[in-house]
């Protein structure tokens, strides 16, 4: 499995089970993993053949190990390597004849990179190798692993600060990071350097290394750290988290989730309403390979990265004394271009035809982008490519017809993708619109407070539809004065009109107009004739309450459209 042999390294866990049957037992249920692994491997759907993945990175990759690349700044980079300019001259073992030490790399625009500066003395030891580092926004404080190299368990995490440009004397962390007689290593900050991500095989967890976090205060102290759960961590070992703020995933290397074979990369997302993570995701092929990958990175445009792996033979090591004939290496990905665009027709919402020349307007809600429109073909159709971070306000509107609306928004996506938005647009009729649920205090023209939130509704509307003139009409029963009904009604209309004003619709959009009991109310029956609700019409209906309903309906409130503009 680990050399790329999937169909034979799922015979071979097949042929296991068959031989212990027992479904029970911790390597039956092993294999069955791992054969889900190499069913996963094979599938092509998991393997992105639109993403590159190359080797070729001149000077990060010298000496028997490079990994764990960190962003820094706009064009630089942090990494660990263990090279000839820090050899130890008291080892014995040919792979491990380098201390490991921190780097900075300056990345060229032209995609080539400058030989690398060694962090100074005070953060590279003698003694110690140093390694996963991680550095704040503001240049000012690094975090790093050190390891004592004749004791592996001896892996803490450090800070050092930077003041007056000069880096301080490191410090190991308290102990909610670091726990004695355990390893903490790889840190990563996140939420704007609030909370530092490291990994640890400390006591509380699910087993190995597993991802945890701790809030970083003002004055520099650390909170209790926390495990990040069980969709997370697992029995075998989680370790390099790279948290990407623009998607809210968590990324991690982990040995025991369904993957291609040795350490793969996954993410879990960020689920705000639940306030958890979601599920493991494999980030596929070929960031992953059958070997072992970790230290995943991608750049604000996700699409550039880098990932540390030891998939390639390595020349420098001697596999004569070593079982291990591959080291880790650092490899750069690029994934295209992410591109959106956005598609669809306008459409009569009665007949479901489709509308020609429909205009289809595009506001950037941060007003970044320029505001801008498109006509919809002889087919209603439409189409605009859009960009990155956009939350987009989007209006149809057609002549003698009520607008409609949507938003779209391309924050937070991660890939291409083409958006699909129909609209549907209502002719305006030719007759009054009620506006159902207003309501006023009896024999006066204050409206309840169920009214005004009716009121918002219509404001709503006339703010999506802003090039309507429109008459506000009210209508009293025709029982009482004729002439009290009509002023009454008057009052009504205006305090309408005027609570519209107070929301900031134009006042010269509002005409309001009292017609007391004159234009009664008109409503189909079953057959789907229309009936005018007259006084003999009223006075005809058989049960008091019907009668009363039909009062009700005459004493109504509506508009009517005057003019688009």
């Amino acid at each position: 499995m680990y050399n790329n042999h999937f169909n034979n390294a799922k015979d071979s866990f097949e042929k296991y089970q068959d031989e212990n049957g027992d479904p029970n037992s911790k390597y039956y249920k092993l294999a069955a993993s791992q054969i889900a692994s190499c069913q996963f491997a094979l599938n092509p759907i998991n393997r992105d053949m639109e993403t590159l993945v190359s080797e070729g990175l001149g000077y990060l990759n010298e000496g028997t190990a490079s990994f764990g690349v960190q962003f820094y700044g706009e064009n630089q980079v942090i990494f660990s390597s263990a090279r000839p300019d820090n050899a130890r001259n008291d080892s014995i073992n040919p792979n491990d004849k380098f201390m490991l030490d921190l780097y900075l790399a300056t990345l060229n625009d032209d995609g080539t990179i400058d030989q690398p500066e060694k962090f100074p003395f005070i953060i590279n030891s003698k003694e110690y190798h140093e390694g996963s580092a991680v550095i704040t926004k503001d240049g000012n404080t690094l975090f790093f692993t050190k390891m004592n190299p004749e004791n592996r368990n001896e892996t803490k995490i450090y800070a050092s600060k930077k003041i007056n440009g000069n880096w301080m004397q490191p410090f190991e962390l308290d102990d909610h990071v670091n726990t004695e007689g355990f390893r903490s290593l790889t840190p990563f900050l996140a939420d704007d350097d609030s909370r530092l991500y490291f990994a640890s095989n400390r006591a509380g967890g699910f087993g190995g290394l597993d991802i945890w976090y701790v809030k970083i205060m003002t004055d520099g102290r650390t909170g209790r750290a926390n495990n990040a759960g069980e969709k997370i961590n697992t029995e075998g070992d989680e370790y390099a988290p790279f948290y990407e703020q623009k998607t809210d995933r968590l990324y991690y290397s982990s040995s025991r989730h369904i993957g291609f074979g040795g350490q793969d990369i996954y993410y879990n997302e960020w689920n705000e309403d639940a306030e958890a993570f979601g599920q493991a995701v494999n980030v596929g092929a070929p960031v992953n390979s059958s070997a072992d990958d970790g230290f995943f990175v991608i750049d604000e445009d996700l699409e550039n990265g880098f990932v540390t792996s030891n998939r390639d033979a390595c020349i420098e090591c001697d596999s004569t004394y070593s079982l291990a004939v591959h080291c880790d290496k650092i490899y750069q990905f690029t994934r295209p271009e992410i591109v959106f665009a956005i598609q669809g027709y306008v459409y009569d919402k009665e007949t479901k035809e489709p509308i020609p020349n429909a205009t289809v307007q595009f506001k950037d809600v941060s007003y970044q982008w320029e505001h801008f429109e498109v006509t919809t073909d002889e087919n209603g159709y439409y189409e605009h490519h859009l960009i990155a971070d956009l939350e987009l306000f989007m209006r149809a509107s057609m002549t003698d017809y009520f607008a409609d609306k949507a938003l779209i928004t391309t924050i937070g996506e991660t890939a291409s993708r083409t958006f699909k938005q129909d609209f549907y647009l209502e002719q305006i009729p030719k007759n009054e619109i009620t506006i159902e649920g207003i309501e006023y205090d009896f024999d006066s023209a204050k409206l309840r407070p169920e009214s005004e939130e009716k009121l918002d509704e219509l404001i709503e509307f006339l703010e999506l539809n802003d090039n309507l003139v429109i008459e506000i009409r009210s209508h009293t029963d025709q029982r009482g004065n004729d002439d009290y009904n009509l002023k009454l009604s008057e009052r009504r209309a205006q305090s309408v009109v005027d609570y519209l004003i107070a929301h900031d619709i134009p006042m010269d959009r509002l005409v309001a107009k009292g017609y007391g009991e004159t234009m009664p109310a008109e409503i189909p029956d079953e057959e789907g004739n229309v009936n005018i609700l007259t006084v003999e019409y009223i006075k005809n209906l058989p049960t008091k309450d019907e009668r009363e309903e039909a009062h009700q309906r005459n004493r109504r409130t509506a508009f009517f459209v005057l003019e688009q503009r």
